[in-house]
């Protein structure tokens, strides 16, 4: 028995024979053409010839996975046709190339620029590229890519040294067991298609897995584990997991495209809290309405200099096209020293949590903050997007940001930039003083969202990153659902929404309260939607008053 780790990117357990599946592509021709004229009359003839096919693999996949995954391959038509690209590959072919590889070395030299973005989510759009780029590249080579198929009638587990997303839908769905790479990442589309398929799946194994062709083999996608020739012990104890994982998905299955609303018909909606951009097709495949809180001191943390205009309206951009038609909220940046933003010149301190953070920071960084407000504005043409202030404890410091923000917008309206003039501007309620005086904030803002984790540590006098007193941290203390309550009721007496975010927006031991509360929404992790929907979808809040009086 031989214990194998990895990244586990789609949960699961997959119990099988291991198949070897070499789809590596064998050496470029490279060679000098008589004709370029020819030869670019070639290409583009197949170039038509590989859009006709990436459009039967839309059409094929459209079977298998939703309009939303399998929408990939009508992308792969867009990078074959992208104006950058055929520039590349027309230069090559002026210079006497041939068109295979004319094709290969302007696919790689866009990839190399998505991997020169320090984000993991762009990076994996390489495999996009070079997926499209092969397919061409097989219609050159008069060998167009068909349905994958392996000898034998039993389903297998399969294992390559990378998948690309054409790959993972020309499987016949039926032999198919679970995936094992070398390469890969958590939010390449491979990935994305995988789960959406609900395949098992691990990637970033570091052996070489043709020399497992054949053998038993069990995967645990949720652990990043691979185990070959395993002993008649694991085999039962992995079968029994298996059923019971089964069984869960079975249950959160079925809540996908269902509404977020009780038994009494009490709608609730139920968005992403992230903060990193690879979990953005994990929310929209777990039904996520839009992004409560999209945390973007990612952009900012672990780097010598803080990221530029462009760099942040590209950024934010993304998120918001991502979600159309969905409310998306972006917090101003909500780093402190301990989120690693060296270039800021924030001291060390005692006690981070107490210091120098949220909007303090923009406050005594006035241009570091007024280039976070143009990028946002700038991207808030391209959806609905909220901003959200954090650590606000003051109503001086929401005056100050909505003269900021006039001033930004005044001076983009005399340089002719668009931007939307719906963006709506909240608070984040972190403390017992932004509790108390919710009203008067809620007379000056749009909404609030109530970031449970922090209002807790605070109410409670103790950081909740110290484990001397984890034993001593209560998130159902009476005085931090009291201060809830009191924000919920002022937000709605102000006519505003109000969202929870935090560890108890996913804690379905409190659902029920937030719904007799009339909490608007709930802000969690992409993973935890569906069980939180489950929750919802089993309350009846006919009668609340009695969880009410229990506050």
């Amino acid at each position: 028995m031989k214990e194998l780790i990895g990244i586990g990117v789609s949960n699961g357990i997959a119990i099988g024979n291991l198949h070897f599946y070499d789809n590596t592509h064998p050496d470029i021709p490279d060679y000098e053409v008589d004709n370029p004229d020819k030869e670019l009359l070639r290409y583009r003839s197949s170039m038509k010839m590989a859009k006709k096919k990436l459009q039967e693999i839309y059409d094929s996949a459209r079977k298998k996975v939703s309009k939303r995954e399998s929408v990939i391959f009508q992308t792969h038509i867009m990078i074959l046709e992208d104006s950058k690209f055929v520039e590349l590959v027309e230069s090559y072919l002026s210079d006497k190339k041939n068109a295979e590889y004319a094709v290969f070395h302007a696919a790689n030299r866009l990839a190399n620029i998505f991997k020169q973005i320090d984000d993991e989510y762009f990076k994996s759009r390489c495999n996009d590229i070079i997926d499209a780029a092969h397919i061409l590249i097989d219609i050159l080579q008069q060998k167009p890519k068909t349905n994958i198929t392996y000898e034998g009638g039993d389903p297998v587990i399969i294992a390559a040294p990378n998948l690309l997303p054409s790959d993972t839908v020309s499987f016949n769905e039926d032999k198919l067991l679970g995936f094992i790479t070398n390469d890969g990442s958590q939010n390449s589309h491979t990935a994305i298609i995988a789960r959406t398929m609900g395949i098992p799946s691990v990637v970033k194994i570091d052996e070489h897995l043709e020399d497992f062709n054949g053998m038993q083999t069990i995967i645990d996608g949720q652990l990043g584990k691979v185990i070959i020739d395993p002993d008649k012990n694991t085999i039962a104890l992995y079968s029994a997991k298996r059923e019971r994982y089964y069984k869960q998905q079975q249950r959160l299955i079925h809540q996908l495209g269902l509404p977020s609303e009780t038994k009494n018909k009490q709608y609730i909606r139920l968005s992403a809290d992230m903060g990193k951009f690879e979990e953005i097709e994990k929310a929209k495949s777990n039904d996520a309405e839009g992004v409560g809180i999209f945390r973007s001191e990612v952009l900012f943390m672990s780097r010598g200099s803080y990221p530029d205009e462009d760099a942040q309206f590209e950024a934010y951009k993304t998120i918001i096209r991502s979600f159309p038609d969905k409310q998306v909220v972006i917090n101003t940046v909500n780093g402190g020293s301990e989120k690693g933003i060296s270039y800021l010149d924030i001291p060390k301190e005692r006690n981070p949590a107490l210091g120098f953070k949220g909007i303090r920071i923009s406050l005594e960084n006035p241009e570091f903050f007024k280039t976070q407000l143009r990028a946002l504005y700038r991207a808030s043409i391209y959806g609905k997007l909220g901003i959200l202030l954090p650590m606000v404890s003051s109503l001086e410091e929401i005056e100050y940001v909505k003269r900021e923000i006039e001033g930004i917008k005044s001076e983009m309206r005399l340089k002719g930039e668009m931007f939307s003039e719906d963006v709506r501007l909240g608070v984040m309620i972190e403390t017992p003083a932004a509790a108390l005086i919710s009203y008067e904030i809620c007379e000056q803002v749009d909404f609030v969202t109530i970031n449970t984790d922090n209002l807790t540590q605070y109410t409670l006098a103790m950081d909740r990153e110290n484990q001397k007193l984890a034993d001593f941290f209560r998130p159902y203390h009476p005085a931090v659902k009291r201060l809830i309550q009191m924000t919920v009721n002022n937000a709605h007496l102000c006519g505003k929404q109000v969202s929870i975010c935090g560890e108890l927006a996913s804690d379905t031991a409190m659902t029920e309260l937030f719904l007799a509360l009339g909490v608007d929404e709930l802000a969690m992790i992409p993973s935890k939607i569906l069980n939180v929907k489950a929750a919802v979808r089993e309350a009846d809040t006919t009668d609340s008053s009695k969880l009410l009086r229990s506050i």
